[in-house]
């Protein structure tokens, strides 16, 4: 996957094989401070069409763990680069041919993150209508910016929030890991 092409979806990619092989990636380079590994994003949820890409979230105490884990990670498998790094996130990028892997790793200073990423996707998992919701904003969104990663994100942002606030009246804030 080229990340300078045009945004494209891919109609019901749930990489369950995919994630698998890089959670167990994941947890042979991590040590302690290790909370939890969570496969996320479109190609986590089915009958949802989503980029050629697979995110992995990654939750950790604290940043040195964190750190360590993808200095590992990079050292091991040359093919992931560290994109972008901020005082609690990581977040390491493997372009492969027809696919990309985000590890998107996270401390708990980030917990938001890490609790919506995972509200949202069970609440679509459980849910047909709002899985169609979502994919109709996704559509319009790569219709209209397909060329802008930044807007095509920005464009499904008030569903997705609206998706969150859901599963939280729904109560799925009690199916969150321990750690949360």
């Amino acid at each position: 996957m080229d990340p300078d092409e045009d945004i494209t979806l891919v109609e019901d990619p749930v990489w369950t094989e995919k994630y698998e092989r890089e959670e167990q990636r994941l947890r042979a380079a991590a040590g302690e401070g290790l909370l939890g590994i969570h496969h996320v994003g479109s190609t986590a949820i089915p009958d949802v069409p989503g980029k050629p890409a697979l995110d992995v979230l990654v939750a950790f105490d604290a940043f040195e763990q964190m750190d360590a884990t993808g200095e590992q990670i990079e050292e091991e498998h040359k093919e992931f680069e560290r994109f972008s790094e901020t005082d609690t996130s990581i977040l390491l990028i493997n372009w492969a041919d027809d696919h990309a892997v985000f590890h998107r790793m996270h401390t708990m200073d980030d917990e938001d993150k890490i609790r919506n990423q995972i509200l949202f996707r069970d609440y679509l998992r459980d849910h047909a209508d709002a899985r169609r919701e979502y994919e109709e904003i996704k559509r319009e969104a790569v219709e209209n910016h397909a060329d802008d990663p930044g807007d095509y994100t920005k464009a499904k942002s008030d569903v997705v929030a609206d998706l969150i606030q859901r599963a939280e009246a729904a109560d799925y804030e009690e199916g969150l890991p321990d750690y949360l």
